[in-house]
């Protein structure tokens, strides 16, 4: 199947995305409901662009192919890090800890992919992912955030930075309570180093413990 085959198969599913220049198009094509569309380019140009406009790149397969998918939350969980809240048993644990950033970026999105069977993380959005650590571009970086135990990586996140905002992707712990630390202290990161926004994508109980709220996708 050929690219513009397969994006023609693809149109019967959800919108279409061709190039960077279409991303501005796609919160006009979702409606309240939906939060996809799809591109059959995952080049390193195309995953900066759709993290640069605000939306989160994920891998599918479809056919046999690995696509694209730019997902643009309907609502959106935002925290602005010097409003973070931690809880003191997590303050008590971080006591042992180290927290690492861009130590090992390939270790962490190993553990990470581990983690997680589904696999939205997929080879070819690795690769990009990988490329635009070590080559950023169009102003994005990816980045890995890790906590260490003795020398042991038992929790990180891979993520993504834009100017003055942060967007986590996706992580991994090994030991209870080590996400936590992680999550706790990545927002006192941000917030030392005056970042405006962290963005937290779908809504979940424990980014919401941390002090994140909601948001439209017209707002964010």
């Amino acid at each position: 199947m050929t690219s513009e085959q397969l994006a023609y198969a693809l149109s019967f599913h959800l919108p279409v995305i061709a190039s960077p220049a279409d991303l501005v198009r796609v919160p006009g094509l979702l409606d309240e409901e939906h939060e996809f569309c799809v591109s059959v380019r995952m080049d390193p140009e195309m995953v900066a662009s759709a993290c640069g406009a605000g939306f989160i790149p994920m891998g599918h397969l479809a056919w046999g192919h690995e696509v694209l998918l730019v997902k643009s939350h309907v609502r959106r969980c935002v925290l602005a890090p010097d409003h973070l809240h931690v809880a003191g048993s997590t303050r008590r644990r971080a006591r042992t800890l180290q927290l690492r950033i861009d130590d090992d970026f390939g270790g962490c999105l190993d553990d990470v992919v581990s983690q997680w069977p589904e696999r939205w993380l997929t080879d070819r959005l690795c690769e990009a992912l990988t490329e635009l650590h070590y080559r950023p571009s169009l102003g994005v970086r990816t980045h890995s955030v890790t906590i260490h135990s003795d020398g042991r990586r038992i929790a990180g996140e891979i993520g993504y930075s834009v100017g003055a905002a942060y967007t986590s992707m996706s992580g991994f712990h090994r030991e209870s309570g080590s996400g936590s630390v992680q999550l706790a202290s990545l927002g006192a990161l941000l917030a030392r180093v005056g970042a405006a926004l962290w963005d937290l994508g779908m809504d979940a109980p424990y980014k919401r413990a941390l002090g994140a709220e909601l948001i439209n996708r017209d707002e964010f």
